[in-house]
């Protein structure tokens, strides 16, 4: 568990972070981790529990972001109407063939622009679709903006997410994660940009400089 900025804590999953922002009465899940133990051990160092978890928002329905899922028993599920279709078997995520694992849990979908009032915090969707058909960012009372996959940061700079790995290439559209990541540019007053593989910036000008 790390604390990040004011009410924004990052649970380390391996190479892989789930955020939790806890300004109102229970905190907002980003994302639930690649397994269950570290989430557990997490929320453990922080003194919250997983069942008082109201919200959990859902980037994408890749297995290293949806793993500890099962532990927000009493939390409602949201993620990208584009996405459903990785985690319902319609669309193959690796090979042709290969499927990220069915959500266990209902879930609501959101389309662009959608937001969810959680207590007293406002939660904007923003597709961002390109990693996957579905990808989606969060933007948090206007100013924090939680971007899992959509982008990486390399010294600063904002780059879109890509691996070396020939299947994952193979099944992202970098062309339109690069739109994406345009559109995500144009955003104003940005005080906390977050991803899911290589940390925050606080400088959100200065990370989208060769973007805008």
């Amino acid at each position: 568990m790390v604390w990040i900025a004011d009410n924004v804590y990052e649970v380390k999953s391996r190479a892989v972070s789930m955020f939790i922002y806890t300004a109102d009465d229970s905190p907002i899940c980003f994302d639930t981790g690649i397994s269950e133990a570290p989430v557990k051990q997490g929320f453990d160092a922080l003194g919250f529990k997983p069942e008082h978890v109201k919200y959990v928002f859902l980037t994408h329905t890749d297995r290293d972001h949806v793993g500890g899922l099962n532990l927000f028993k009493n939390a409602d599920v949201y993620l990208s109407v584009d996405e459903e279709q990785m985690g319902n078997k319609t669309t193959p995520r690796f090979l042709g063939f290969v499927h990220n694992p069915p959500l266990k849990k209902p879930y609501r979908l959101l389309n662009n622009g959608d937001i969810v009032q959680a207590g007293q915090t406002k939660i904007e969707a923003l597709a961002t679709p390109g990693h996957t058909p579905g990808s989606m960012s969060y933007l948090v009372n206007d100013s924090i903006l939680f971007a899992g996959d959509t982008l990486t940061l390399t010294e600063g700079k904002v780059r879109p997410f890509s691996k070396l790995h020939l299947r994952d290439m193979l099944h992202m559209d970098i062309a339109t994660q690069t739109e994406s990541v345009k559109k995500l540019a144009k955003l104003k007053n940005i005080s906390l940009l977050v991803t899911a593989h290589t940390g925050f910036t606080t400088d959100f000008q200065s990370a989208m400089s060769d973007w805008v």
